[in-house]
């Protein structure tokens, strides 16, 4: 497995505070859309990063083209 266990234990706990936000507030929305959310969140943020980390590396351009 290449993901942390921590941190998948961090994404369940921040789940379980997003669904009761929601329920407080009185918003239906089920848990798997909520989970499927913000998995495509974290999937962008983890390519930006990449691509940003990569950058700043300084061995490729903004469009991803070696120098």
């Amino acid at each position: 497995m290449n993901y942390s266990l921590a941190q998948a234990g961090n994404l369940s706990a921040i789940i379980g505070v997003i669904t009761l936000l929601l329920k407080i507030f009185q918003i239906n929305i089920a848990e798997e859309e909520i989970q499927t959310l913000i998995g495509g969140i974290l999937a962008v943020a983890g390519v930006v990063v990449s691509w940003f980390g990569r950058y700043r590396k300084g061995d490729l351009t903004k469009l991803g083209f070696r120098k």
